[in-house]
């Protein structure tokens, strides 16, 4: 087949293999990050929320477990805000980082119930949990390797509830 006067179809696999990446890519941070939501449910107008809930022991399934019977409990932890980080600029074996070489823009604890919101500028962020013997949790990474992203856009609030799940067992 000739399009234009020549020849492309050894073009087409790369183009659409290029296309297949950006939508996989697009589809998995979609469903396995944060989702910008709509602002106005707490105080702040631009940044990130959630909650942070521990999910510790044995969820593998069984005949006397009932499905979605322990999704794990809130609880109070520091949330890190970095500059969008990524597997080779932490240190430590996933989901656990002893340090993280990207600027620290804010920490926010959080309240009894795990809830958290920050403001922040728009742009590209990591969401690390304070955990236990100084370390990091970021549970979830992108097909870029970026930790736990989450992006943050003009006058719209991202909601990002993490689980941290790095004692149970699947």
């Amino acid at each position: 087949m000739r399009y234009g006067g020549t020849s492309n179809l050894t073009l087409i696999p790369i183009q659409m293999k290029f296309y297949l990446a950006i939508f996989c890519s697009a589809v998995i941070l979609a469903n396995f990050s944060c989702a910008p939501g709509i602002s106005g449910q707490r105080g702040v107008q631009q940044g990130v929320r959630g909650t942070v809930s521990v999910k510790e022991g044995n969820f593998m399934p069984g005949p006397d477990r009932k499905p979605g019977g322990n999704t794990g409990k809130v609880m109070q932890r520091t949330v890190y805000i970095y500059a969008v980080t990524t597997g080779a600029q932490a240190e430590g074996e996933g989901p656990l980082y002893k340090a993280i070489h990207q600027p620290l823009v804010a920490k926010v604890k959080t309240d009894e119930k795990g809830f958290f919101e920050c403001k922040l500028a728009p742009g590209v962020y990591s969401l690390f949990t304070g955990e236990d013997g100084g370390v990091f949790f970021a549970g979830l990474s992108n097909g870029r390797g970026e930790l736990n992203p989450v992006v943050v856009f003009a006058k719209r609030v991202t909601v990002c509830d993490i689980v941290v799940n790095y004692k149970a067992v699947y």
